[in-house]
């Protein structure tokens, strides 16, 4: 069982490896060409984000695995079970090794403008120009490295475990079952926002918004992806 496990791990890892790489490395040249262009342009405003590409990143590799891996890892001979615990192994890590880089990055770039920094998240050059870089973490009372790790962990952990069920939803039922899935989530999101109890549950979170609630995202993903070992176990090549 361990050895299956580990093969597993090992193929997946093997599998995203390419695309991790291509991804960071786009990222980095971005995020370089924005710091050197407020150093460059004087009185310029520049805004980066590494957290919300790290989100989108989760949750594609959550739809893409379903199609690209899953069907590897069965004619390998792959249990249900251990596909299920090895991608659930695997999510976590990716999602953890994501935010831990993105985190990372900031802090250099803080610590290199770090005695021009105003409001926590504002950077001035010498020339004027103004580097932004907002995270979730500033609304929140603290808002310290691990902090901001855990909660780009959670947010990615839960866009890719809703991605994952959903991709496997098209993978089981195909075209049209996926779809009638998506739509039918629309359309309770159009009814909620109608009824107002969906925008009183918003307002709720934005009213006690804590570090509690990226805690309940992330027990709230983790439950997501449970429910998908009732797909899980049905899949077929």
């Amino acid at each position: 069982m361990a050895k299956q496990l580990n093969g597993s791990l090992y193929y997946l890892v093997a599998n995203v490896r390419y695309s991790f790489i291509i991804f960071w490395i786009i990222l980095m040249v971005m995020f370089a060409v924005t710091i050197i262009s407020a150093l460059l342009v004087p009185d310029s405003v520049i805004s980066f984000q590494l957290a919300a590409p790290i989100y989108v990143f989760a949750a594609v590799i959550g739809f893409w695995t379903v199609k690209n891996a899953f069907p590897y890892l069965i004619k390998m001979g792959s249990t249900r079970k251990n596909i299920f615990l090895s991608f659930g192994i695997y999510a976590l890590l990716l999602s953890l090794l994501n935010a831990v880089i993105a985190n990372s990055v900031n802090s250099v770039v803080a610590l290199i403008f770090g005695g021009k920094m105003e409001l926590g998240f504002i950077t001035v050059t010498e020339n004027g120009s103004t580097m932004t870089n907002y995270h979730l973490g500033d609304f929140l009372g603290e808002n310290s490295w691990i902090t901001r790790v855990f909660i780009d962990t959670s947010i990615s952990f839960f866009f890719l475990a809703v991605m994952f069920i959903i991709g496997l939803i098209f993978y089981r039922f195909g075209l049209i079952g996926g779809f009638s899935f998506i739509g039918a989530g629309v359309i309770i999101f159009i009814l909620g926002m109608s009824k107002g109890w969906l925008l009183d549950f918003f307002a709720a979170i934005f009213r006690d918004f804590s570090i509690i609630f990226f805690y309940q995202l992330l027990v709230t993903g983790i439950l997501i992806y449970l429910v998908s070992f009732l797909l899980i176990r049905r899949i077929t090549i």
